[in-house]
Order: structure tokens, then C-alpha cells, then sequence
């Protein structure tokens, strides 16, 4: 009986079953709005306008003047790997890519900021497409070496702290 048993049958009705519990789990994951519909297979991509997700930062007494983070900035290594252009909307920025953000940008170290992110949807009667806040990381210092952050993504709020590295310390003005 075991000889007429065609294991290649078994493998290929097997992925195709994985596929479509992907495909099924991928839709759903859009629309609830956790995800990128044009990432991780790009199933729902045609159900709206490709998100173009953009970062701006911000001083707590400057909310007027954007601060310029370079797309191939450590900061963007630090979150690519992780969570590439936001695909998961939902999830928290890491501590890594904070301190990417101030070993790259040493000057800012002690100032409170604001990391703003933003993407296209639609909205709207008649619909159209708008850039809408996706979500926010504040940054809080407590002291010269260590800082507290919120994250606030799709209506979810997580508060951690982090601590400069000692060789950050070292080069500080």
C-alpha cells in the first residue's frame, strides 16, 4: 500500500493549502489595517494606493520644523530588517533603532523629539487619496544617558525606557 502513495501529490496539495491560509491570514491582516497591503505577498495591494510611508522627527519646542533622517541612516538599517517600511503598521519601533538615531545624530542626545510617521489611504466620500498619520514614537529624556519612549500604533500605547551604550558617552560634546 505504501509503494502507491505518491509523496509528491501529498507536498504540492500541502504548500497549496499553506498558500491559501496565507493568502486568507494576508487579507485579513489588511483589513484590519495591521498591515502593508502592498508587502508580505502583496495580495491586497489593489485594495488601496501604495502607502509611501515617510518619517518626519521633531523637537518638543520646535513641532513647526522637521528634523532630516536620510533614508539610508542607521536608524533606517536598524528598523529595515525589523519591520521593512512599515509593513507591519501595528508594531512598536525598537530600542535599536533609537540608539541608531542618536549615535547618528548626537546632537539631538537630551532633546525631547516626536517621530511622526504618516501614509496614503483612502478616505472620504467620494473617496480620494490622503496622506493620515500612521503613528507616533515621543521621546522623553530622563537624564543625559537615559530616555523613555512611547509608542502609539493603531490605537496602542507601549512605554519603555533605553540607555545611551557607554562608548556613546564618551564622544559627547
Amino acid at each position: 500500500m505504501l509503494d502507491n502513495i505518491d509523496i509528491r501529490k501529498w507536498i504540492i496539495a500541502g504548500l497549496l493549502i499553506l498558500h491559501i491560509a496565507w493568502l486568507g491570514n494576508h487579507m485579513r491582516w489588511v483589513a484590519n489595517g495591521e498591515i502593508d497591503s502592498w508587502k508580505l505577498g502583496g495580495y491586497a495591494m489593489y485594495t488601496g494606493p501604495r502607502p509611501e510611508v515617510r518619517l518626519r522627527v521633531y523637537l518638543e519646542n520646535r513641532p513647526d520644523t522637521p528634523i532630516l533622517v536620510k533614508k539610508g541612516s542607521r536608524y533606517y538599517l536598524a528598523t529595515y530588517f525589523t519591520n521593512i517600511e512599515r509593513a507591519f503598521r501595528c508594531a512598536d519601533v525598537p530600542a535599536a533603532a533609537l540608539l541608531a538615531f542618536f549615535d547618528e545624530n548626537r546632537g539631538l542626545i537630551g532633546s525631547n523629539l516626536a517621530f511622526i510617521y504618516s501614509d496614503q489611504r483612502v478616505v472620504g466620500d467620494p473617496p480620494s487619496i490622503k496622506r493620515g498619520m500612521q503613528g507616533m514614537v515621543i521621546v522623553t529624556w530622563q537624564d543625559t544617558q537615559t530616555f523613555t519612549y512611547t509608542n502609539r500604533f493603531c490605537g496602542n500605547e507601549h512605554i519603555a525606557s533605553a540607555t545611551l551604550p557607554e562608548g556613546l558617552f564618551a564622544t559627547l560634546p
